[in-house]
């Protein structure tokens, strides 16, 4: 084998496994900032370069809020949205500044009426999850050489009627696969330098 053909068949399996949470995997109750810290640890473990690499902290959550990229949470508990906005705050932090993570879910954060937030928040976040996995799928058949069959990005873009939302995951498709180039450049690095 040969080390291209190592270097393909480790991005593979690292693509097949790589961990794309589902509403339905995020906890339906509220949390405490240790259980949510520990949620998104276990959650995301994958991503974690090296073992002490630490995912998120008590800290990057409050400077989110700070920021005003995050809401603030009730009563010292946080809901399924905020674990929503922090996975794809995760994702996002590597390619884009706070500044411009805020910028980017301004047009989101700012609507007044919390159930409406929550529906735009669960709405991006189920197109983010179709991103992820159309993104894994692509990658996946470009290294093992298939045909992509996938369903291209542009058709779970236009699943979405607000033109709002579909800009923010235009924005949230680039950095999955930026965060996807990144990762495997990673781990060619660590593998064979």
């Amino acid at each position: 084998m040969t080390t291209l053909d190592k270097i393909i068949e480790t991005f593979t399996q690292q693509i097949k496994f790589s961990g794309i949470i589902e509403i339905e995997d995020i906890p339906n109750i509220d949390l405490y900032m240790d259980q949510v810290t520990t949620f998104m640890d276990k959650a995301l473990e994958q991503y974690k370069r090296y073992e002490e690499d630490k995912i998120l902290t008590k800290t990057m959550i409050n400077n989110y809020t700070k920021a005003k990229i995050f809401p603030a949470p009730v009563k010292k508990k946080y809901s399924r949205t905020h674990i929503m906005l922090l996975i794809m705050i995760y994702h996002l932090k590597s390619v884009l500044s706070i500044r411009d993570i805020g910028i980017l879910f301004q047009p989101v954060l700012s609507v007044k009426s919390i159930e409406e937030q929550e529906e735009l928040i669960r709405n991006l976040y189920e197109g983010f999850t179709k991103l992820q996995l159309t993104t894994r799928q692509f990658m996946q058949s470009s290294a093992e050489g298939i045909k992509d069959t996938t369903t291209p990005a542009k058709d779970i873009l236009e699943e979405y009627k607000d033109e709002k939302i579909k800009k923010i995951l235009l924005v949230l498709l680039l950095a999955i696969r930026a965060n996807a180039e990144k990762q495997l450049a990673e781990r060619v690095l660590d593998l064979y330098f």
